[in-house]
């Protein structure tokens, strides 16, 4: 995978191929920090260059959590206000606002949409837009939502970035790796995105734990 804009026809098959390729690399890219390392939710990281790109990715085993609130966490539903991007608006807090459009179900029990998020890093930072086609798809017992950029409206400055996310369960434990590569645009350098990427994807997992713990949490009815 690449970070470019894509065409929001991009092939479901293509993305999920890419996708795998991306997962099944991560074993061999250079281990990184451990975050939260003496918690139940250690959460490793690694990181690699592939092509002009640079990318991270973290990967937690959890266990001793409300299983079907965390799924729903994170594959979220086709119904507009309960995406997985919907989910994601309340745990990873530099979200401003996100809108759904243009959902789409397979025959193979998964579906897609686009999104339009603005995120908010505080000042002195500008606004960032991020325009992206998110395809989700679900099996017995793992799901995979993979996100990558398209092109869209501009609030402030427009970033991008590809993002792989899979969740396996086995009983009640859960396995939970995310992949990413982006760009922030404007004037961050790359260099500070390297320095950060780390650390900020790591934090997403005691954020999502403590979203579907909190009042917070959009419970589905339907």
């Amino acid at each position: 995978m690449q970070l470019k804009q894509y065409s929001a026809d991009t092939p479901r098959q293509t993305l999920l191929a890419d996708a795998e390729q991306i997962l099944k690399s991560i074993p061999k890219w250079e281990t990184g920090k451990t975050h939260y390392e003496h918690t139940k939710n250690a959460t490793k990281t690694f990181h690699d260059t592939i092509g002009d790109n640079y990318w991270c990715a973290r990967h937690s085993v959890l266990k001793d959590l409300p299983l079907d609130k965390f799924k729903t966490a994170i594959i979220g539903t086709t119904e507009v206000g309960f995406t997985h991007s919907d989910h994601e608006l309340h745990y990873v807090h530099e979200i401003e606002s996100v809108e759904v459009r243009n959902v789409k179900k397979y025959d193979d029990n998964g579906w897609s949409y686009t999104i339009h998020a603005v995120y908010n890093f505080g000042f002195p930072l500008n606004k960032r837009s991020f325009n992206e086609l998110v395809h989700v798809f679900v099996s017995n017992d793992k799901a995979l939502v993979v996100s990558v950029p398209i092109a869209g409206e501009v609030e402030g400055v427009l970033g991008s970035y590809v993002s792989v996310e899979e969740i396996k369960w086995d009983g009640d434990t859960v396995e939970w790796t995310m992949a990413t590569t982006s760009k922030a645009g404007g004037n961050i350098p790359d260099w500070v995105t390297k320095l950060s990427i780390g650390g900020a994807i790591a934090k997403d997992v005691p954020n999502v734990i403590a979203y579907i713990e909190s009042n917070e949490y959009l419970v589905h009815v339907g």
